[in-house]
């Protein structure tokens, strides 16, 4: 069950579109349930088509210029469509975790004895649907934690147990109702409805992290352009959702305005060159082109060891405020025993060793898994977060993402049908 969520007729019940809007690029990725599925390496997904365009019109959680964000978004749309041969006319759309809220919300309902029934646990999400969230925040996914019958606590599956009362603890997610109703009248203009909004840190943790680091406690880290989102994970379920505003965008500025160039030069030099170890010989130099000047020819000489002190000097700051926010929250030390990284700045060289240096933990680079079809670039931390919106929509597709997503209202006759369903 999942938010604004509208089946399309149009194309083939297993084909499916995922669309990452970030504050960099916009990218989408046309695919399909894989049939032919590889069980050793773990193949579910055959995309069809991908492309990515530079992101306009958004800063963060904010949408800046309407007109700009829907002509980033029709064109990441129709080469990813040229390639894939289809058209599509529904989405899966991500939301920035700068946007996000968690709330962790209690509810107890009464059994009187009786077993506990699936209608049970879906009464428990309906009351924590009913808690005071506020008009102007929407709930997009309802995590149960744990759930207690009378002194039993810390159940994990309570259905067929007997008792009085089941409480459950439950860790809801929710996103501003104004980014929500913007975005949905963004895409309305590119033609597209959406099938759901699934939580941007949520979506790189179904692409990259396995079920026994979800069990045995882990913390996600998805390091993006201009922000991290965090994800920590413990017994399955998630426990704790942040965001720093710092990313790789940050790495770039510091080069650009350290060498006194523009920032597309900053980027590439960042790229060619950006490494957090090795010894550099002071000597070595690279030519940069100098802010304002488009000939080469004038380029300056500039240490390789300088562009590497910069790049070192923000990349462990950045390390730095993961650990003072991580530390601050009251976030289960199980949790921030192990780390995984991923995301387009996750990839500069030696930042996970650093890292893990710093850290004293296990750090690992994770890349999307599940994926088969044509290109690299499905294979790299960059494309986590879209990877993990088609193994969302491959879960929707199968049914299984019934108590994640808050769905719109049932209509009396669903009603009927699931209380018939549960008591008969």
């Amino acid at each position: 069950m999942s938010l604004f969520k509208t089946k399309s007729q149009s194309i083939p019940s297993e084909t499916f579109a995922a669309l990452d809007i970030g504050s960099s690029k916009v990218c989408c990725a046309i695919a399909k349930m894989n049939r032919d599925i590889i069980p050793e390496k773990g193949v579910t997904v055959k995309i069809l088509g991908v492309a990515s365009h530079a992101a306009k019109g958004i800063r963060g959680a904010s949408i800046i210029n309407l007109e700009e964000l829907e002509d980033s978004i029709l064109n990441g749309i129709h080469s990813a469509e040229q390639l894939a041969k289809q058209t599509i006319h529904n989405v899966y759309v991500n939301l920035p975790a700068e946007a996000l809220q968690s709330h962790f919300i209690t509810t107890k309902i009464s059994l009187y004895g009786q077993p506990v029934k699936e209608s049970h646990l879906q009464k428990a999400l309906d009351v924590s649907r009913d808690q005071s969230i506020g008009i102007a925040r929407k709930i997009i996914h309802i995590f149960p934690i744990s759930y207690d019958i009378d002194d039993s606590t810390n159940i994990q599956d309570p259905k067929g147990m007997l008792g009085d009362t089941l409480t459950t603890r439950l860790h809801v997610i929710t996103s501003p109702s104004n980014l929500i109703a913007n975005l949905s009248t963004c895409l309305g203009r590119c033609h597209l409805d959406v099938n759901a909004f699934v939580a941007g840190p949520y979506a790189a943790a179904l692409a990259c992290l396995t079920e026994d680091e979800k069990e045995m406690g882990v913390t996600l880290l998805d390091i993006g352009s201009h922000s991290i989102s965090i994800m920590s994970f413990y017994n399955g379920n998630p426990i704790y959702l942040g965001c720093l505003p710092m990313g790789g965008n940050h790495i770039t500025h510091d080069i650009a305005q350290g060498l006194n160039t523009n920032l597309s030069q900053a980027e590439r030099l960042k790229t060619l060159y950006g490494s957090l170890f090795g010894a550099i010989d002071d000597r070595e130099t690279i030519l940069v082109t100098q802010l304002g000047d488009d000939n080469t020819t004038f380029a300056n000489p500039v240490s390789k060891s300088f562009l590497m002190h910069i790049i070192k000097a923000r990349a462990e700051e950045i390390i730095e405020a993961i650990e003072r926010m991580l530390t601050s929250q009251p976030i289960d030390p199980i949790a921030l025993q192990r780390f995984v990284i991923t995301g387009g700045s996750s990839q500069l060289q030696g930042f996970r060793d650093v890292m893990q240096s710093h850290l004293n933990k296990i750090v690992r680079v994770a890349t999307p898994q599940g994926l088969q079809g044509i290109g690299d670039v499905i294979h790299t931390p960059a494309f986590s977060l879209c990877a993990g919106l088609l193994q969302y929509a491959l879960r929707d597709h199968q049914g299984l993402q019934i108590n994640n997503a808050l769905g719109k209202q049932k209509s009396i006759v669903m009603r009927a049908w699931n209380w018939v369903r549960n008591h008969v």
